[in-house]
């Protein structure tokens, strides 16, 4: 070890320069712990605000579906401004855009509502929460980019050994 100061060499233990009396930069031995309680948090979070977008989206399908086939079973005129008459599609796809973002609609509703559960079991640290999250998140793998990284987020958080042990332990101690 080497002053920073005037540049002798000191012995590895030294704590002051015996040259100049520079107090010498002491090197942190100790790593600091995972703040495991914050990462489960922001990942429960994570997971009811990914949710709450995907239902979101179900709703905006549902409710757009029908107003535009309604809209188009109303105005034909619509598809017929722009367009020859010979490419229109038969008025029997038209009828379908409505129960079929209906069915689309209610897909991304069911989707979103474990996931919701899911999270707020994590915020309680619920031993549920956790089997829970982890079922959703490898389907979550291909709901690509946010869902992939929404997963990879709880596998690390979930699966590591320290945020394994601190979720159980917490778990045991709000079930108990």
């Amino acid at each position: 070890m080497y002053c920073t100061n005037c540049g002798i060499d000191l012995g590895p233990a030294a704590k002051f320069c015996s040259a100049c009396g520079n107090p010498l930069a002491v090197q942190a031995t100790t790593v600091k712990a995972r703040d495991w309680d914050l990462h489960v948090n922001v990942l429960g979070w994570l997971v009811i605000a990914h949710a709450a977008l995907v239902g979101a989206l179900g709703l905006i399908v549902l409710v757009g579906g029908v107003f535009v086939r309604k809209l188009l079973v109303e105005n034909p005129q619509l598809l017929l401004d722009h367009a020859d008459p010979n490419d229109l599609p038969p008025a029997d796809v038209i009828t379908i855009i409505g129960p079929a973002s209906l069915l689309i609609g209610i897909f991304f509703l069911a989707i979103a509502l474990p996931s919701i559960i899911a999270g707020i079991g994590l915020l309680r640290y619920r031993s549920w929460g956790r089997g829970l999250t982890l079922v959703l998140s490898f389907l979550r793998l291909l709901e690509f980019p946010f869902g992939t990284a929404t997963a990879v987020y709880s596998f690390w958080v979930l699966l590591s050994q320290g945020g394994k042990r601190f979720y159980n332990d917490k778990a045991a101690r709000a079930e108990a």
